[in-house]
């Protein structure tokens, strides 16, 4: 088998799914060292895993001097017997390892060896959204789950690509799609479809969000080995652990180049652990890929947008009066963008984002991939609960079917105050086309009211979905004027 070196096999082996490589310079000797898990499998060359760029290779250390000296005093045989036996179980070692790659839905993470194309050189790699080309790609692999929640236990993982499919300046329009593992259309309803999100070439954020929020974090400067490249990289993390809290580290690219469409993301993880519940993602750069630049593509559809370029308004209704709210999605250089608007008049226009809400484009990602296993079926109900009935709600000028859940004001302790809430079937239904993610993923309508013996209802409160639509216009396109 191609990849196992002749000579000595060491007694134990390390694999590396993902490797890290921290310059310890520090210790005096300037070594560098790769840290793993597992088996004795390392990213290289010889065995190929299914599935991966690169090939998993099984590196073994020269033979040390207990071997030297038994090879001296004569035992030849008996030091054949003993490497036949080790690699045998080396051999069995990396088949296993293999084995369990085919069948497992964790993501092995760091693989994948990515090129630059025909006619690149390392100088023309993007230093910002100013230089992006159509095919900028960047994908990941993503795995999370949760464990004892009231909606049962769930798991999703797959592979998550951003891409530039369109650059019309001051636009660049990127397509994100969600797949399984073995590149098939992920099954749960939220990750099935792909998402439109035109993202503005401008400035970032004054103060942007941190990646780790909510209490002290240590960042450290390390190498990382990631898709086939090392990088200069900064670790920031945070240890909560000891106070029954999370433990969570991200990894970026301190140039992020190619990576400028997640800001330089290489990895991320997060565990979490409590009494009768726990909870973990993570996410791993896998490839990237630098567009050719030779087109500039067709701005798409806004059939199923992600958010930014769109707007959508609510009405509520309480004791106090009606309030009538419009939000604003945008995006400006990989952070998205949300402004409400209470009380808006005239047509629906949004070119004012000062004082909007901040989230940074990975963040985003991440949320996509932890509400898939929050909610792990549709509508959200309890595990083992049945379906609520059907209705039909009414979207202007349309209606769509909906799912109706009842029951008790849970807000309210024991009052009897009863709480109804309207889901749409199917989310995907061509009545609501054009509307952005987070209305697509919520409830269409929800009421708080008391019921009376007489079977009247007393409404205390009414909000809903009202209309919807794009404010990226055409004229859009072709100006820089917000």
């Amino acid at each position: 088998m191609r990849g196992f070196a002749a000579g000595h096999l060491p007694p134990a082996l390390e694999v590396a799914d993902a490797v890290l490589v921290e310059d310890d310079t520090a210790d005096g000797q300037g070594r560098r060292h790769a840290r793993g898990s597992g088996c004795g499998v390392a990213a290289g060359h010889g065995l190929a895993a299914p599935g991966d760029g690169v090939p998993l290779r099984v590196e073994f250390p020269g033979a040390g001097s207990r071997s030297v000296r038994q090879w001296q005093t004569g035992g030849i045989r008996q030091v054949q017997r003993q490497s036949f036996r080790q690699g045998f179980i080396a051999v069995a070692c990396g088949a296993l390892v293999l084995l369990m790659g085919c069948g497992t839905s964790r993501p092995r993470g760091f693989s994948t060896v990515t090129e630059l194309p025909p006619g690149s050189s390392p100088a023309q790699a993007p230093t910002s959204w100013q230089d992006a080309r159509v095919g900028d790609r960047v994908e990941y692999a993503f795995y999370a789950d949760r464990v004892g929640s009231r909606r049962g236990t769930s798991a999703s993982a797959g592979q998550l690509v951003v891409e530039v499919i369109a650059v019309r300046s001051p636009w660049v329009w990127l397509f994100i799609r969600v797949t399984r593992n073995d590149r098939q259309p992920h099954p749960h309803p939220f990750l099935s479809h792909g998402f439109v999100l035109p993202m503005r070439m401008g400035q970032a954020p004054e103060n942007p969000p941190d990646p780790i929020k909510r209490g002290s974090t240590s960042a450290t400067r390390q190498w990382a080995f990631a898709a086939g490249q090392h990088w200069s990289a900064r670790r920031i993390a945070r240890d909560d652990s000891p106070g029954d809290g999370p433990t969570q580290h991200r990894l970026y690219a301190t140039t992020p180049g190619p990576l400028y469409l997640t800001n330089g993301l290489l990895q991320v993880h997060f565990s979490a652990f409590g009494y009768s519940m726990s909870a973990g993602h993570s996410l791993a750069l896998v490839s990237f890929q630098r567009g050719t630049g030779t087109v500039q593509g067709t701005p798409p559809v806004m059939g199923n947008p992600w958010g930014p370029g769109t707007w959508y308004e609510t009405l509520e209704r309480a004791s106090w009066g009606d309030v009538r709210k419009r939000v604003c999605l945008g995006a400006e250089q990989g952070y998205l963008l949300r402004k409400v608007w209470e009380k808006p008049q005239g047509e629906a226009r949004c070119d004012d984002f000062q004082g909007a809400e901040v989230i940074a484009l990975e963040d985003a990602l991440i949320n996509l991939v932890n509400d898939s296993v929050y909610i792990p079926s549709w509508p959200p109900r309890d595990y083992g609960a049945p379906l609520p009935r059907k209705v039909r709600v009414q979207l202007g000028q349309e209606s769509v079917v909906a799912y109706l859940e009842e029951g008790p004001d849970e807000r309210n302790g024991g009052s009897s105050l009863m709480r109804s809430r309207t889901y749409p079937t199917d989310m995907w239904s061509p009545v609501l086309r054009g509307l952005p993610m987070e209305v697509r993923f919520e409830r269409l309508s929800e009421s708080v009211y008391r019921q009376s013996g007489g079977g009247a209802r007393e409404y205390r409160s009414d909000s809903r979905l009202l209309r919807w639509g794009t404010w990226l216009e055409d004229s859009e396109l072709s100006t820089s004027a917000r």
